[in-house]
């Protein structure tokens, strides 16, 4: 007798992103079947249901985790507030230029030739990180405070306000990027990569109930529908394997099937037995297996810069 299982796949090997794209995409599998009979009676086996139920719970406390981690509720506030300081740069930059045209007016002349001299000399780039900006911003406001021929120019041009209203509102957009690395962030980290680690070992019981209930299952129907699952999550794990995992990760080739009769896909490890997906002692995804281990991506691997 042929018995389909679900092959080894080591979820560790998948960024953070990748990993939450391919338990969805396993759930979804999952919940199309066991939704496909009667209105609200599930087609799954007691004991794989008994493990679906988590694995989907697991899921969406993982999916919320990541989008917090991914959109922190500075994000904004940070943009915003680069908006407001990038808007009264360019309005301070503007008017310092546009008095040294004053030809009729030495004195103002005088003082925006002046200013705009000490402006230039920090090169401000509004497009720039974030960082990178309100180091540069930081220093100009500490010079121009500083000099006192600098001040009496601002007072001569009416601009003090406006070079007050930069200054705070650089100082909001160093304050909040100082408050969004700090141990709430990490907290924030730890939180995602515990969900992921919980995702992780209720796949691998799902995995092993659905697999259990194939070859133990006497309704040839519920294994019929078990068998579609299996085909779809092994064709799930076969474009994983050669479109997103990283080379070297092992390919999947036919070895027998534990009970001797027919064959089942398990992976084979890589040439390098780095990544490798065996059937050896250890834990995996899906069963008795083992191999190398590969090192586990870190919570923050996807994250993307400032700007």
């Amino acid at each position: 007798m042929n018995i389909k299982q679900i092959v080894i796949f080591h979820l560790r090997v998948l960024r953070m992103a990748g990993f939450l794209e391919f338990v969805q995409q396993v759930l979804n599998i999952v919940k199309t079947y066991r939704d496909s009979g009667e209105a609200g009676v599930s087609q799954l086996p007691a004991k794989v249901e008994a493990a679906y139920t988590p694995f989907a719970t697991s899921i969406v406390a993982m999916d919320d985790a990541y989008k917090l981690s991914r959109a922190s509720e500075y994000t904004q506030q940070i943009a915003d507030e680069d908006a407001r300081r990038d808007g009264l740069y360019t309005a301070l930059k503007n008017q310092v230029q546009m008095y040294t045209k004053f030809d009729f007016d030495t004195e103002k002349k005088t003082a925006g030739t002046y200013l705009l001299n000490i402006i230039r000399k920090y090169n401000v780039d509004v497009t720039e990180n974030y960082h990178e900006e309100s180091v540069k911003l930081q220093q100009m406001i500490q010079e121009l405070e500083a000099d006192n021929t600098a001040g009496h120019h601002i007072t001569t041009l009416g601009i003090t306000s406006l070079v007050s209203q930069l200054k705070t509102a650089n100082e909001a957009v160093r304050t909040l990027l100082s408050q969004r690395n700090d141990e709430r962030m990490m907290q924030e980290k730890a939180a995602l990569a515990n969900a992921r680690n919980v995702v992780d070992e209720r796949y691998r019981d799902l995995i092993l109930m659905i697999n259990a209930a194939t070859a133990m299952e006497d309704d040839q129907e519920v294994v019929a529908g078990l068998e579609g699952v299996i085909s779809q999550v092994n064709e799930l794990i076969k474009y994983y394997r050669q479109y997103v995992v990283p080379k070297g990760g092992g390919s999947l080739t036919p070895n027998p099937s534990p009970t001797g009769e027919g064959s089942s896909l398990t992976p084979n490890p890589s040439p390098t037995g780095e990544g490798s997906e065996n059937t050896g002692g250890g834990s995996n995804n899906g069963g008795n297996g083992g191999g190398t281990s590969t090192p586990t991506p870190q919570p923050g691997d996807d994250d993307e810069p400032d700007q």
